[in-house]
């Protein structure tokens, strides 16, 4: 389980580090951030509104609104395959 662990928080810090290059190339870079945090959370908050139908639920911490503002929907999607693998 600690191996997991250690390998998702790998995996997560080169996703971030990408996710960031990739920001920092545009010329619109606070645009680009703002977007990023804005589709994060409303995923997030989808996730938590319609998965209370279908038995889905991330937990709102530091570390779900970390992944979700630097990754956006896609860091939700990635905290959705976590939760089925891990748990």
């Amino acid at each position: 389980m600690q191996s997991a662990k250690i390998f998702l928080g790998i995996i997560f810090a080169i996703y971030s580090i990408i996710i960031l290059m990739t920001m920092l190339r545009t010329k619109r870079f606070f645009t680009t951030v703002f977007l990023n945090i804005l589709q994060g959370a409303c995923g997030l908050f989808a996730v938590n509104l319609l998965g209370q139908y279908i038995a889905i639920h991330i937990p709102i911490n530091g570390w779900t609104i970390g992944v979700s503002s630097v990754g956006g929907l896609s860091g939700v999607i990635m905290l959705l395959l976590c939760d089925g693998v891990i748990i």
